[in-house]
């Protein structure tokens, strides 16, 4: 006999497995074909789910996004330590960092998902901050705080405040490479991520 208490708990499965279905089938079809390439009609039947629970639980196709956005920002949490013991620990964490945020840029849902954002900027800028804040700014804050530590223990010494030199490895990290991935001309940015975060780390602060 089902009790009160079963049926909620149906009831609550059912819908986690009616959501987890949908964002699942959204971010491989984004994938595939970019966000705009992806109507209401097409997620759904490949989701197997009807338009009154994608309405019900992400309201339209931009709720959708801004899900699958705002789940896979947790890629960039890339677990840095932000306040290594000693300058040879220092270095270490600092290249490390680079090289798995590299790591996790050559993945094809990383590439496309970028391009995604960027095609959608213009037409939803609060769901561009969202995606920029959950990924490139997360890393940012973690590259700033690890720095800032550097300078205050006299592990590197830099006229450049510590948010300015985040933006400059970064930006050395990334460089035309993934632009140029981004826009088609190459298939994968960094061939060896290790060597290429270790070399823009000794080139920016002259090791």
């Amino acid at each position: 006999m089902m009790t009160e208490t079963n049926i909620k708990n149906e009831r609550a499965v059912s819908r986690l497995d009616t959501e987890e279905r949908i964002l699942i089938t959204a971010r491989e079809l984004f994938i595939e074909k970019g966000f705009s390439g992806v109507s209401g009609d097409a997620l759904c039947k490949a989701a197997r789910v009807s338009k009154t629970s994608l309405y019900k639980y992400f309201g339209d196709m931009s709720g959708v996004l801004i899900a699958v956005v705002s789940r896979e920002g947790d890629l960039f949490e890339l677990n840095v330590d932000t306040r290594p013991s000693s300058e040879d620990a220092f270095w270490k964490e600092l290249t490390g960092y680079g090289t798995r945020l590299l790591q996790l840029l050559n993945t094809p849902f990383c590439i496309q998902l970028d391009r995604t954002m960027h095609e959608e900027a213009r037409r939803n800028p609060d769901l561009a901050k969202r995606f920029y804040d959950n990924a490139y700014g997360r890393g940012h804050d973690d590259i700033t705080a690890l720095l800032q530590h550097g300078l205050d223990e006299g592990f590197l010494a830099h006229p450049a405040s510590a948010s300015d030199l985040s933006d400059h490895l970064i930006s050395m990290w990334e460089g035309l490479r993934f632009i140029r991935t981004r826009l088609g001309v190459d298939e994968v940015p960094f061939e060896d991520p290790e060597a290429w975060s270790a070399h823009c780390v000794n080139t920016l602060f002259r090791r």
